[in-house]
């Protein structure tokens, strides 16, 4: 009796990508593919040894062993490209057996051999880590040779695929480690400088330039703070897991981080108008503080001194809308494309920032399903403006 094998899962059939499967697996002629068949019937094997023994593109060198006991000792002694895996085995355990000789197998392909009344059996094999499934009785040597092929390739592209998450959570565990450090070393190496040298600024009592260098240090120390907290709390927002929301009051959100800005408003004579009416309750995360106090910060540092900024809320049915106007430079058209992109922030000359305000705006109103953007100000300026749903 013939024995034919079929897949119960479809070939590629476009001829480009068998062509780059082909050229993928480019086999050296004089190094014949070595394969191991672990086959409980004797005849179903001889059949098999036959169709790879045809000539062909690829060379074949078969080793044959009748139990997976056989097959286990064969794998440990010697090196093979695949494996041929019968599931009627004297010695098979179901699915266990599987397991075992995957385990053995390590980085080998495994093409499971099944019979025609077992082909749910095949279809579990796959679940449980082989590359592909063929049915005896339904399958010819060209067949079989493109399945064996196949099975090399996605075995070696999932090879690799595995070897790059392990280098990409690696490297996520170094960016963890990196806040970490930020968040509990840094920030408070850096307060105990700051400290330091306000105190100097404070009791110094040197020439002019003395004086002026401990403020230059003093300046860029406030800076660095900055970028640090910046950079841990957009950190932290690419990681957010279940972002924890209460009952909170926007308005009241909102003038906690103009109460924060208020000494950056006076520095400026700068007058802040509010046009909210009252309280807008909303199930958000406090960190849209952070949102309404990078607003309100960058309208204060692009604007000119003796300026108004305005600060409204609307209720929108199910969202509120806060926006932040101001009447300073305005925003180019060819910087708002990239206005909420990280580390890119629109050029004027003596403003500090870290480049990452916006981009935290934007990452925190989206984890709140809201979205953010800017319009100009017919009077001169720009209009900042971010819709938070309320629940």
């Amino acid at each position: 009796m013939r024995i034919a094998i079929s897949l119960p899962i479809h070939y590629c059939t476009d001829r480009r990508a068998a062509g780059g499967m082909a050229r993928m697996e480019q086999t050296d002629s004089a190094n014949p593919i070595k394969v191991l068949l672990i086959e409980g019937n004797p005849a179903d094997a001889g059949l098999v040894r036959e169709y790879l023994a045809e000539p062909g593109p690829h060379r074949f060198d078969a080793a044959y062993v009748e139990s997976a006991a056989a097959g286990l000792e064969r794998l440990g002694a010697e090196s093979f490209d695949a494996v041929l895996l019968g599931l009627s085995l004297p010695d098979d355990v179901g699915a266990a057996t599987l397991d075992t000789v995957r385990r053995s197998a390590g980085h080998l392909p495994i093409v499971v051999l099944t019979g025609v009344n077992d082909e749910q059996a095949g279809v579990e094999a796959l679940k449980s880590g082989a590359q592909d499934c063929l049915v005896k009785g339904r399958v010819d040597a060209p067949g079989l040779v493109r399945s064996i092929q196949y099975a090399i390739t996605r075995k070696r592209l999932e090879s690799a695929l595995v070897e790059r998450t392990a280098q990409l959570e690696e490297a996520v565990r170094l960016k963890d480690l990196f806040t970490d450090i930020i968040r509990h070393d840094l920030l408070d190496v850096l307060s105990v400088i700051k400290g330091a040298l306000d105190m100097a600024v404070e009791e110094s009592s040197g020439t002019a330039p003395e004086q002026e260098w401990l403020i230059l240090a003093q300046r860029n120390a406030d800076r660095l703070a900055d970028v640090l907290k910046a950079a841990s709390l957009y950190a932290k927002l690419e990681k957010p897991g279940d972002l924890q929301r209460e009952h909170l009051d926007l308005t009241a959100l909102f003038r906690a981080a103009a109460e924060g800005l208020a000494p950056a408003l006076e520095g400026k004579r700068m007058q802040l108008e509010w046009r909210v009416a009252g309280a807008c309750p909303a199930l958000v995360n406090r960190f849209v503080e952070d949102v309404f106090s990078n607003l309100l910060s960058n309208a204060i540092k692009y604007s000119p001194e003796g300026q108004r900024i305005e600060v409204d809320i609307v209720d929108c049915d199910d969202r509120y809308r806060a926006s932040v106007k101001d009447w300073g430079d305005g925003i180019s058209s060819t910087d708002k494309p990239t206005l909420f992109t990280r580390f890119r922030r629109f050029d004027k000359k003596g403003v500090r920032g870290t480049g990452l305000g916006l981009t935290i705006v934007k990452r925190i109103v989206e984890l709140h399903g809201g979205r953010v953007w800017v319009d100009d100000n017919p009077e001169g300026g720009s209009i900042f403006s971010v819709e938070i749903p309320k629940l």
